[in-house]
């Protein structure tokens, strides 16, 4: 139990740690947007990434433009897999920011950019610990979720959940309070 307390410390420290580099990523995704069944660049800058953390075990254009990476622990346990979104909306991005969208009427107004930032921080922070793990953790980057019937259901039907026991997701919510130098 210790161990795991420690390593979860560690994990968490890894976080912080790579805050400001996990946000310079959500701005990147947030200038260049791409619309439902067309991510082609933003797939491309996920993989791209996991590969340069050290994964290995990465599937692209898995129902279209989704990518599923594996780590697995040194230990047998459950298979975990955690999902993000990360297509636009046909929004015209108005705010006046640095990072501002550069693509004329598309936008991540729902905050996929922010999913997908925070999972591959996770994934970041996760295979430094790879030889902790028990079981595995499966990382599902999903395109296509604003248009019915969406990626997921392509992913799932491509076997992206195939051998999965559990599935976390998250959502950003600006209802929670955030510290002035936290913000995305």
């Amino acid at each position: 139990m210790e161990t795991m307390k420690q390593t979860l410390a560690e994990v968490h420290a890894e976080l912080e740690s790579d805050f400001a580099e996990v946000v310079e990523w959500r701005r990147y995704l947030h200038q260049h947007p791409e619309l439902s069944f067309q991510e082609t660049k933003t797939a491309r800058f996920i993989a791209d990434k996991l590969r340069s953390f050290g994964y290995e075990d990465i599937q692209t254009e898995i129902g279209g433009y989704g990518i599923v990476a594996s780590l697995s622990g040194k230990e047998a346990g459950p298979t975990i897999a955690l999902r993000a979104d990360f297509d636009a909306l046909p929004i015209e991005d108005e705010k006046e920011t640095p990072y501002r969208s550069k693509t004329p009427g598309v936008m991540h107004a729902c905050g996929h950019d922010g999913h997908t930032a925070a999972l591959l921080g996770t994934a970041k922070a996760l295979i430094k610990h790879k030889d902790s793990l028990k079981g595995k953790v499966v990382f599902l980057f999903q395109p296509a979720e604003e248009v019915p019937p969406g990626g997921a259901k392509a992913m799932i039907e491509d076997g992206a959940l195939d051998g999965v026991d559990y599935v976390y997701g998250a959502h950003l919510n600006s209802a929670c309070p955030c510290r002035e130098d936290r913000r995305w």
